[in-house]
């Protein structure tokens, strides 16, 4: 079966060139975060709204080109978390004017792209696609929900290092250059919102949808479970800290877990089967 990015050129190129630009704007925001390179502070916001303008041109010229139509592959999922990521994180730094963080969740988005570039080339042109308002929404939900995980999971990093290096007096490069402990605090129970919110969505879309289509998914998959699962935990942990007294510290360690659990999923969904869904949704 014909391979669409193998056949076109530009698309190629455009698929190779997007990952290199993800690495490239992660590598000036790390220089810049902890060598304080003033040609990296100079170069890394035109480097990251560049890599946002070509990768947005790429899925703009793939899915203009006849016969390809986005489906509901380990590809386009990654390529997308990717996306939303540097976009969420560009609004953030051009509103806030705060830069601490981009490194951390820029670098994420990088190795995302990365992974999806390598998957473009088992790619094919057809597949399992998807048509319609219901399912639209519950991809873009399911998207933005992985991308939210992905914050918070990455700023309950960043919160347990500062804490830390607080706990043993050590004031260094990172207690200087990250937000304090409350704003990480705040950021983090922001991004679990966020996260459950788009969590309902797509479940519920999801739902919704696979009952107007005859080849409808299985329920009770263990990719959906699993998702029903941290859907549960997501919203349980918004209330957990009233309710049972816990600290930031034990709920950051919670949210890690919840994220590296299902980066851990959609790795192996992306090696055992090209879709998410057992069959068409």
């Amino acid at each position: 079966m014909a391979n669409i990015f193998l056949d076109n050129g530009i698309i190629f190129l455009l698929t190779q060139l997007v990952p290199l630009l993800y690495i490239l704007t992660a590598t000036l925001y790390g220089l810049h975060f902890f060598k304080e390179l003033p040609i990296a502070g100079q170069f890394k916001q035109p480097a990251l709204i560049m890599t946002v303008v070509m990768h947005v041109a790429d899925i703009g010229i793939l899915t203009s080109i006849e016969g390809y139509r986005m489906s509901y592959s380990a590809y386009n999922l990654m390529s997308m978390v990717a996306l939303t990521l540097t976009i969420t994180y560009m609004f953030i730094e051009l509103t806030t004017k705060s830069d601490k963080t981009g490194f951390f969740v820029i670098s994420f988005a990088a190795v995302s792209e990365l992974f999806s570039s390598f998957l473009s080339a088992q790619a094919a042109t057809a597949g399992p696609t998807f048509s319609g308002i219901g399912i639209g929404a519950h991809l873009v939900a399911a998207i933005s929900s992985f991308s939210a995980i992905a914050i918070a999971g990455l700023y309950s990093g960043l919160y347990l290092v500062l804490f830390r290096q607080i706990r043993l007096n050590r004031f260094g490069l990172l207690f200087q250059r990250l937000p304090n402990l409350e704003v990480l605090e705040l950021l983090i129970m922001h991004a679990v919102g966020f996260g459950f919110f788009f969590l309902t969505i797509t479940l519920f879309a999801g739902v919704i949808e696979q009952r107007t289509v005859v080849e409808s998914i299985n329920l009770l998959e263990p990719k959906v479970v699993t998702l029903i699962v941290i859907w549960l935990l997501y919203g349980v942990s918004l209330f957990i800290r009233p309710l049972f007294g816990w600290d930031v510290k034990h709920m950051a360690v919670l949210l890690i877990a919840l994220f590296v659990l299902i980066t851990l999923l959609l790795f192996v969904m992306s090696l055992m089967t090209p879709t998410f869904h057992s069959g068409r949704i």
